[in-house]
């Protein structure tokens, strides 16, 4: 398979990870820039501990689960044309 269509595939596979984790970025950006309900020391650190950790752990997970995928035989496929048999 070439390398393109095979990015394109690990790209599809690890979009159900990309999208939530594109969420929590954007809302962990959005809280740190403007925070309606105010500052409170104890509480925002909480928050963003348990956001940046969930944003590093699903980080680790989709990048080893890109590696797998990436290295798994069953996703190399040969994509040779077939020979046509000569009569």
């Amino acid at each position: 398979m070439s390398r393109a269509a095979f990015d394109s595939e690990i790209t599809l596979d690890l979009a159900v990870n990309l999208i939530p984790l594109a969420i929590m970025v954007f809302f962990v950006a959005l809280f740190a820039v403007f925070n309606p309900w105010g500052v409170a020391i104890l509480q925002s650190t909480i928050q963003f501990a348990i956001l940046l950790s969930m944003i590093a752990t699903l980080g680790f997970v989709t990048y080893y689960a890109a590696r797998v995928i990436e290295g798994d035989e069953r996703t190399h496929h040969d994509v040779a044309e077939p020979e046509l048999e000569e009569h």
